[in-house]
Formats: C-alpha cells, sequence, structure tokens
C-alpha cells in the first residue's frame, strides 16, 4: 500500500502529492525529575507520570498539478494526524516550522513536514457507556489512562466515585457535564465549577475500573478514547 497521512480531515492523496516514506512512531520520552542525593551513587528518579512531545518528518513529493499554496495553508497550525500504519488511532500534532520545497527532477518538488505530536495516540473512534447504577468496567482498548467526558443526570446533592476519586456535588439541576481532561464542570454553556468539591478530576485506567454514586442520581453517560503510548 502506498502510504499517506491524513491531516485535519484531509488526506494528503487528495492534495496530489506522493508520501515517499511514513518513519516508525517511536515511543515518547518520558519525564523524570533527577536529584543528587549527597553520599548516594548516581541519581534519584522521580517519575512525574507524563512524557514528552516527539518530532515526526515526512518526507514528499508534489505533483506537478498540485498547488503550493493550498499545501502551505493547509499543512499549518494544529490538527489531528491520521498515519497510514495506524488508520485507527490518531495523534494531536502542530505544524509550526517553515516548509521548505526543492525541485527535483524538473517538474516535481519535494519537500519535508516537521510535526510536532502530543506523546499520546487516541482512538479514531469514541466509546459511549450508559450507566443505570453503580458497576465495574473492564477497559481493554487502551494501554494509558484516559480523560473521560461524564455527563450525571439526577438532582440534588450527589457524590461520584471512580476508582479511588470522588466528585461531590452540591447542586444539581437534571444533570451536570465533566471534561476531565480540561478538568470543567459544567452544563452546556454555564460553568459548574462552584457546584462541585474534588481533590482532582477522574480518570479511567486500562483493566478494571469501578464506578459508583450516592445521592438521586438517574443516569450516567460515560465517553472516552482509548489513549495509547
Amino acid at each position: 500500500m502506498i502510504p499517506f497521512f491524513i491531516f485535519n480531515g484531509i488526506n494528503s492523496k487528495d492534495r496530489g502529492i506522493i508520501v515517499n516514506s511514513l518513519p516508525s512512531i517511536s515511543k515518547p520520552e518520558k519525564r523524570y525529575e533527577e536529584i543528587d542525593v549527597p553520599g548516594r551513587n548516581g541519581k534519584l528518579y522521580i517519575d512525574q507520570k507524563s512524557y514528552e512531545t516527539f518530532s515526526y518528518e515526512i518526507t514528499c513529493t508534489m505533483m506537478p498539478d498540485s498547488n503550493m499554496r493550498v499545501l502551505s495553508s493547509w499543512l499549518n497550525g494544529e490538527g489531528e494526524l491520521i498515519l497510514s500504519t495506524e488508520l485507527d488511532k490518531f495523534y494531536k500534532a502542530i505544524v509550526k516550522d517553515q516548509i521548505d520545497y526543492e525541485q527535483v527532477y524538473r517538474v516535481c518538488n519535494q519537500f519535508k513536514i516537521h510535526f510536532e505530536i502530543q506523546p499520546i495516540a487516541l482512538s479514531v473512534k469514541e466509546k459511549v457507556l450508559f450507566l443505570s447504577e453503580g458497576t465495574t468496567i473492564d477497559i481493554q482498548d487502551s494501554t494509558h489512562e484516559v480523560s473521560p467526558y461524564i455527563k450525571l443526570e439526577g438532582v440534588g446533592e450527589i457524590t461520584l466515585s471512580i476508582n479511588n476519586t470522588q466528585i461531590a456535588i452540591h447542586k444539581i439541576e437534571e444533570y451536570i457535564e465533566f471534561d476531565c481532561e480540561m478538568e470543567e464542570a459544567f452544563k452546556g454553556e454555564k460553568s459548574c465549577n462552584q457546584d462541585i468539591e474534588c481533590a482532582e478530576f477522574p480518570k479511567l485506567q486500562p483493566g478494571k475500573n469501578t464506578i459508583s454514586w450516592t445521592g438521586n442520581c438517574t443516569g450516567l453517560t460515560l465517553k472516552y478514547r482509548g489513549a495509547f503510548v
């Protein structure tokens, strides 16, 4: 199969460019705090439980009927990057370096695209779960923790527990929503951060996750994408 990529919903094949090759994705560098301890050999490493962004370079050939201005406009700024080697996943990426077009064979231009990529790949397909009572869910489509979207329906005071994390909601009218990645509570366009109390927003872990609540909750909607390092 001829390699290709999709950036911001546009396929490289539809822009009249040939992808010379797609390099392999490398595992991102993990962040550690390094501490020199007097009297101790070597260093002490503290896992910060996060990863660095990494660079990814794709070399392409622009066909004679391609438009250089259109390409430069498309390959600019932030977006979602899908590689033909993993069509079920995408990366959040940014093109912030200039693109230099080098003429080859008189009629074609060759160029390199430098993507800076966020370290976690996400599933293209979003998983949606509807829960009417507390339960244990098994996350098998992820190798890294995920920050879900949660919609909790009910009235009054409710405490939501996911694994060892709790969110105390002091006031609910019909429903409340949580974006656990952005760490925001809201209802539609209205902020509800003032109506909740929590030490941190919950995350789903690969494997078994226990979900429960107390109070008058009539249902919970959980949305997430598998995450991969």
